[in-house]
This record gives structure tokens, C-alpha cells and sequence, in this order.
């Protein structure tokens, strides 16, 4: 196309009655959209967005204030003093534990637990004991336990149990008494390759 020829006007608009052309109209897949159909898709959709996330949040706030108000209601365990440690007349009583460990060898660890009643220091027979041990320059690293203790057979209250660390160190050995009466004691070893002497 020349320049000439775009700066000529068409017949329609010099006077001149060419032949009648009816326009085309472009297929249904060609034609355009208009400019504001797919905005009131849009604002729809962010407008049922919002409304549901609101309603979220307002199920999840009253289901909050309900689950709390239960929680409230809920009486408190034995009465404590202000500095929240329980006062001598709500304490249990504890059993009296005495804690032996010793290195086998090839990183095993023979524990025993002489296990017994308050005051009185008469041992305590047929109890839930357990052992748990941790190393202490990696705590909870190579945390074993719980190490189920047996009862000895030769001395009443004697609980003992051999385990294998996983590797070198200082250990905390920590005995756990479940029942009769809960309790517990703390006893550190160290562990190298060869058998200590």
C-alpha cells in the first residue's frame, strides 16, 4: 500500500456511490471480548473468596472461645504455692533410690537400682523400673531408653539392666521409678573402649 493511497478518503466518504458491501462479521472463535466481561468474573470470584475465608476465620475463633471456656472449668491438680512448686501436705512420697553404674567393656554398662520405701528404707519388690540413657556433651542425640530393669534374684529391691551406648562419653544415667511410687534419681559414668579399672 502506498502512502498515497492511505491518505485518499474512501467513496463512501467523497460522494461517490460505490458497490454496497455488507461487512463481515469475524467467526464466533475470532470475535473479541468485551473489555468489562471477564472483570465481573473476576470481582466474583474474589468476593466468594473473601466472604469464605471470613466465615473460616469466624468458625475458627468461636470454636476457639468454646474449646477454651471447657478448659477453664476444668478443676486444678493438687493446690500449689505461689511459686508453683506442690506444698508439703499435697506432696507424694518418693521412693529412695540408690544408683550404681559400671563399665563392662566394648561400651556396655551394667546399671543397678537399689530401690526402697521412704523412711522406713525397706525395699520395694515387684516395681516398674526403668533406665534411660543420654549422652551429655549431645543431649538427646543418642538418648536410649526406656531400658526395662528386672528385679535381682538374690537381693530384694535390687533392679538391674545391662545396655550397649552407641558410642564413647559421659553419660546420665537416669532411673525411673513407675510404681509404687514414682521416683527418680540421676547418675552420670564415663565410657571409653577398655573396661574401666
Amino acid at each position: 500500500m502506498s502512502l498515497r493511497s492511505k491518505l485518499v478518503l474512501p467513496d463512501e466518504m467523497r460522494g461517490k456511490s460505490g458497490p454496497t458491501k455488507r461487512p463481515v462479521r469475524a467467526p464466533r472463535s475470532v470475535r473479541t471480548r468485551h473489555p468489562h466481561e471477564g472483570r465481573s468474573y473476576r470481582q466474583g470470584f474474589l468476593l466468594g473468596m473473601s466472604v469464605g475465608m471470613s466465615l473460616a476465620l469466624v468458625l475458627g475463633v468461636v470454636a476457639f472461645i468454646v474449646t477454651r471456656s471447657g478448659v477453664a472449668s476444668v478443676p486444678a491438680p493438687a493446690a500449689a504455692s505461689a511459686t508453683g512448686r506442690p506444698t508439703e501436705q499435697n506432696r507424694q512420697p518418693q521412693a529412695a533410690i540408690d544408683v550404681t553404674a559400671r563399665h563392662l567393656g566394648n561400651l556396655q554398662v551394667q546399671i543397678e537400682a537399689q530401690v526402697s520405701s521412704p523412711g522406713s528404707y525397706d525395699p520395694i519388690t515387684m516395681g516398674q523400673v526403668a533406665a534411660y540413657t543420654d549422652m551429655v556433651a549431645m543431649p538427646m542425640s543418642h538418648r536410649q531408653g526406656p531400658i526395662m530393669m528386672a528385679e535381682s534374684g538374690g537381693r530384694r529391691g535390687l533392679y538391674q539392666a545391662v545396655t550397649t551406648l552407641p558410642m564413647t562419653g559421659e553419660y546420665d544415667i537416669m532411673i525411673e521409678v513407675k510404681q509404687p511410687m514414682a521416683a527418680r534419681a540421676h547418675k552420670r559414668i564415663k565410657v571409653d573402649t577398655v573396661a574401666a579399672s
